[in-house]
């Protein structure tokens, strides 16, 4: 994993995250953590755009012969 240093955090938020910490019977760092991938989930956009490049990567996804649509119906029926 790689590193990150942020600088000029706000007193406040770095008092709130110790806070949770300690509540929590964590670390700042995994509270930090926690709060940093909380808040940047990825867009519609950046995710297609992460698809495309392990499209390429692999060379394409394989064909199915059942839809996404299909299984959840099928699924539904299945509890109903």
């Amino acid at each position: 994993m790689g590193d990150l240093l942020i600088r000029d955090v706000d007193d406040g938020l770095i008092r709130t995250l110790k806070c949770k910490a300690e509540v929590n019977g964590t670390s700042l760092q995994h509270e930090a953590k926690n709060a940093l991938r909380k808040g940047a989930p990825l867009t519609g956009q950046e995710r297609g755009r992460i698809l495309d490049e392990l499209r390429d990567e692999l060379g394409g996804f394989p064909k199915v012969a059942t839809s996404g649509a299909d299984l959840v119906r099928g699924m539904r029926e299945e509890e109903g």
